[in-house]
């Protein structure tokens, strides 16, 4: 598992882990809790935690076999609009945890 900070100024972290046998990404913000997804096309799941509804992750399933690793940035935007974060700082994070 790899970690940023999220904000300079913020506390919460965003981290990324790869399960190469599952071929899964996940990528939260904070601690994981529990949360519903929204399916988006090519395998992507944005999470928001049930207490209170904020965005808490992103998670793609399939993410060698949709071919993610091939648009790292377009990957990076998707879920750094959905985390409040900098799309570079989560390309660079996921391309080290998918190494």
């Amino acid at each position: 598992m790899v970690a940023i900070d999220k904000h300079p100024s913020h506390a919460a972290l965003i981290t990324a882990d790869y399960d190469q046998h599952a071929d899964v990404l996940y990528v939260l913000t904070g601690d994981p809790r529990p949360a519903e997804g929204e399916d988006l096309p090519g395998g992507i799941v944005r999470r928001y935690a049930l207490d209170d509804a904020a965005p808490c992750g992103v998670t793609v399933i399939g993410y060698h076999r949709n071919r993610r690793h091939r648009k790292p940035r377009q990957l990076a935007k998707i879920v750094a609009e959905h985390l409040g974060a900098d799309a570079e700082r989560v390309r660079s994070l996921v391309a080290v945890a998918a190494a």
